[in-house]
């Protein structure tokens, strides 16, 4: 087995403190347990509230979830002045003893391995943004402990002690639909390039973010390295019996393989309204399941609902905003297809687990999705509600695709599986230890 035994590498908890999932939240999580896998010693970096010279006191007020309120509390300068004026000292370790209630096990507990090691410093993240949008500089941060690998999930300006950096960069959606994302563009661009002009490698997660970068910033391409993203359902969940899963799906009201499933973010770059414009063509008694937080402009996506279908809609169309995990894997196996139209996917996730589920794939024939899905998908014209109408009648009407896809998903989502990704993440290392 492959290893990279003894190195220590830190990797930043940006995304892995969000209280809710989101893509790069997983990304990070099986980043952390790949790595671990390599023998690889894996800490982690935070930006919570915690500022007491009592350990005891730190671990408490690191895991209470109302620390966001001190935030708010304060003025964004006297925010950034708090954060700042910890930026000069060493990050403080969180002890993580077992006296606290672990309620965010799914972003430390499950990923670190027993010797990884818990670091903070309070709106570190937030502090560094700021800084680099006044001054285009890197913040400084020093960690007590040799850091061999600074690897950040996200393109952040933040330079760790003397240790080389690897930065991953999920796509770049806000440079190629910039009508679809809030970012400050210009920001995004700046932040991008710092991270390739001080990061020893790029990884990405497709050749398509690949081929985006080249084209709009100034980069050899031996310096980026693509190593997709691997499956994280669980195994085990793939063994439940088909009979229990109706029995399940009453909990939200749903039949057994009679609701069309989407799994996002309701806003412009998924596209959910031209999806539900695709389901109120359809000549079928099957509801459309939309689970997903609203986000940006969420209103113009799903506002419609009733113009179409009176206000008896939620007959029709079911909207889940946040379901946990497991219920997620449930409703992904008990339903009769997953459709995910969305403008553009770095990688695109929701479709490789649907597949890994044995749910076919109607998804979009833009950016990375033909690259992930391959031959275990029916692709549409995204722009075009019909196509994806028709799609799905397509599905309907023939049970033989249907099947064939089921298939062709399952041998598909292998390419994509922890083993295959621990390779490509040593092969990537390899350039840089």
């Amino acid at each position: 087995m492959m290893e990279l035994q003894g190195i220590n590498v830190l990797v930043d908890g940006y995304n892995l403190e969000m209280v809710q999932g989101t893509g790069i939240k997983t990304y990070g999580v099986t980043l952390i347990k790949a790595l671990t896998s390599l023998g690889v010693n894996v800490d982690l970096l935070c930006s919570r509230y915690s500022n007491s010279i009592s350990s005891v006191l730190n671990e408490a007020l690191f895991f209470d979830r109302q620390n966001t309120t001190i935030t708010s509390r304060k003025s964004q300068a006297e925010s950034i002045l708090f954060a700042a004026i910890q930026g000069f000292q060493e990050a403080k370790e969180i002890p993580v003893s077992d006296f606290v209630i672990k309620q965010d096990g799914d972003f430390i507990f499950d990923c670190l391995a027993s010797s990884g090691k818990v670091f903070n410093i309070y709106d570190c993240y937030k502090l560094a943004n700021n800084l680099y949008k006044l001054f285009p500089i890197q913040t400084k941060l020093r960690i007590p402990k040799k850091i061999d690998i600074w690897h950040t999930s996200y393109p952040i300006p933040i330079k760790i002690n003397n240790a080389k950096r690897i930065t991953t960069i999920h796509d770049i959606i806000p440079l190629k639909l910039p009508h679809t994302t809030l970012d400050d563009k210009k920001l995004f661009f700046n932040i991008i390039n710092n991270a390739i002009k001080h990061s020893e490698i790029i990884l990405t997660v497709s050749k398509t973010t690949k081929e985006d970068i080249l084209h709009r910033f100034d980069i050899q391409p031996e310096k980026i390295h693509v190593t997709y993203q691997p499956i994280p359902i669980i195994d085990n969940y793939n063994l439940v019996e088909a009979d229990i899963i109706p029995t399940f799906l009453k909990k939200y009201k749903l039949k057994f393989k009679k609701y069309i499933l989407f799994v996002g973010a309701i806003e412009p770059k998924k596209n959910v309204g031209r999806l539900i414009d695709a389901y109120s063509g359809l000549d079928t008694d099957m509801q459309l399941v939309i689970v997903g937080k609203k986000g940006w402009l969420w209103e113009d996506e799903i506002g419609k609902l009733e113009a179409i279908f009176d206000r008896g809609f939620t007959r029709k169309v079911k909207l889940l905003e946040y379901v946990p995990k497991k219920d997620l894997i449930y409703l992904y196996k008990g339903a009769f297809c997953f459709v995910f139209p969305s403008l553009y996917e770095g990688f695109g996730l929701p479709p490789l687990e649907a597949m890994s589920l044995g749910c076919p794939v109607i998804t979009s024939n833009v950016a990375s999705l033909p690259e992930v899905c391959g031959d275990a998908a029916i692709y549409v014209d995204p722009y075009n509600s019909d196509d994806i109408r028709q799609a799905i009648e397509k599905l309907i009407n023939n049970p033989q695709m249907k099947a064939q896809l089921i298939e062709a998903g399952k041998e598909r989502v292998r390419y994509f599986n922890m083993e295959n990704y621990a390779k490509r993440l040593y092969d990537a290392y390899s350039l840089v230890i």
